[in-house]
């Protein structure tokens, strides 16, 4: 049976403090997912973890001749280090003229160390929003501390299930559907205040307390072989 694993702190390892926004639906529609090239390669982040992006294919089917083509999604293996190891699938997309990234762990890598683990764990999206810069990819994910405050002042009503990640920490986990992610996505994740956070960050390259900010730079040295 394949093995699944929940997003719980920053995809695996990030080296990163706090939690991401997280969601049981994909926070895109087919009409909206995009695909670029300069996604694809090796890449390496300031903690020194590598990032392979590779493009997923989707066949013309058995009788024709066209080669294989991109479908939109990335294969990204994510190396914290040679011995730690996640695998996860990013599918590009826009929404109102904005570059998104969900991330989801891949469904066909074995998250878990055995299947009674795998048989209490449930797979998550999480939403950064993307840009290029010169040579420099940057990821600004949405925070699970932002998307708290939000619910704990009463300021958004969306679908969603409380539960306790510890003794004394609740987190919410988005259950609405991709409709009304994508509403809230343009009404919450692009207000003012949120906007500046995320324009600043591209920008000035500095993390933000509230959400996770990473830059992936190019590389060309080794990776790790997978098994």
């Amino acid at each position: 049976m394949k093995r699944y694993a929940i997003l719980l702190v920053t995809i695996a390892g990030l080296t990163l403090s706090g939690c991401l926004a997280s969601s049981l639906h994909p926070f895109y529609k087919m009409k909206d997912k995009i695909f670029d090239k300069a996604l694809v390669g090796n890449w390496i982040d300031t903690d020194s973890s590598l990032w392979v992006i590779r493009a997923n294919t989707m066949s013309e089917g058995f009788m024709s001749n066209k080669p294989d083509r991109p479908d939109s999604t990335y294969s990204i293996t994510y190396y914290e280090s040679k011995d730690a190891v996640t695998y996860l699938q990013g599918t590009l997309f826009i929404l109102n003229g904005q570059r998104y990234v969900d991330f989801f762990p891949s469904p066909d890598a074995d998250h878990c160390s055995s299947d009674m683990t795998a048989f209490h764990h449930v797979p998550v999206h999480t939403l950064a929003r993307m840009q290029f810069k010169q040579d420099t990819a940057m990821f600004f994910w949405f925070g699970e501390e932002w998307l708290n405050d939000l619910f704990e002042n009463n300021r958004i009503r969306i679908n969603h299930e409380t539960v306790n990640a510890s003794a004394d920490y609740e987190r919410h986990i988005l259950t609405a559907e991709t409709g009304d992610l994508q509403k809230f996505i343009l009404k919450y994740m692009n207000d003012e205040k949120t906007t500046g956070e995320i324009e600043n960050a591209f920008a000035s390259g500095e993390e933000t307390d509230a959400h996770v900010f990473l830059k992936l730079f190019p590389y060309d040295g080794p990776v790790p072989e997978t098994k």
